[in-house]
């Protein structure tokens, strides 16, 4: 005989939360229907912790790096430099962009000088605009503003799908045992009933 089944997983959630709370009524439901139900009923909540915690992970970590970026921008401080060397690079792949070249610049703090990043053939004394730290050393911008929503949306999903598949990994456990338990308490029942059905005493 085929083992005794779960309920239909096409049951609405709403159905499984009156079974899980005690609220359905009909008396063709069972212990098991109403520990399925309740297993459906914590995977849903389960889901919905994971989305709000997904959430709340992308806006701190958007929050704190824009927190950083403003921070960094305030001690970037914008100049020109004048190239003294021709451009070179290091990524000797046919038209990379991206060289650098020997340049001066002026700073309140004096005149500098040092390596920056050109673009590949820029002949000398080109001007160049670039960024300052508070000493007057090249430095990179603040992350854009993009670049950070990007972050907090990958960290977003990346917790999302972790949490999700946790849950479903807990989900699966649970039915698997429902599972177990239905099919140990079928033939018990079987054999209380089938007399009773066939006729058979």
């Amino acid at each position: 005989m085929p083992a005794q089944q779960l309920p239909a997983t096409h049951t609405t959630l709403g159905r499984h939360v009156r079974r899980a709370t005690g609220r359905d009524r009909n008396p063709l439901c069972r212990p098991l229907d109403r520990a399925y139900s309740r297993l459906v009923t914590t995977l849903a909540l389960l889901l919905a912790a994971a989305a709000a915690v997904s959430v709340c992970a992308a806006l701190l970590v958007y929050r704190t790096e824009t927190h950083t970026a403003a921070a960094t921008a305030r001690h970037r401080h914008a100049v020109t430099a004048v190239t003294t060397g021709s451009a070179w690079s290091d990524d000797f792949r046919a038209g990379a962009p991206r060289a650098q070249a020997e340049a001066r610049w002026e700073y309140p703090a004096g005149p500098g000088s040092g390596t920056i990043h050109v673009q590949a053939g820029t002949p000398v004394g080109t001007s160049v605009p670039i960024l300052l730290d508070d000493s007057g050393n090249p430095a990179a911008a603040a992350r854009s503003t993009g670049l950070i929503a990007s972050d907090a949306v990958l960290v977003g999903l990346g917790t999302g799908a972790m949490l999700a598949t946790a849950a479903a990994g807990a989900y699966e456990a649970g039915r698997h045992t429902l599972d177990r338990r239905a099919e140990r308490s079928w033939e018990p029942d079987w054999e209380r009933v089938e007399p009773h059905w066939s006729g058979r005493r």
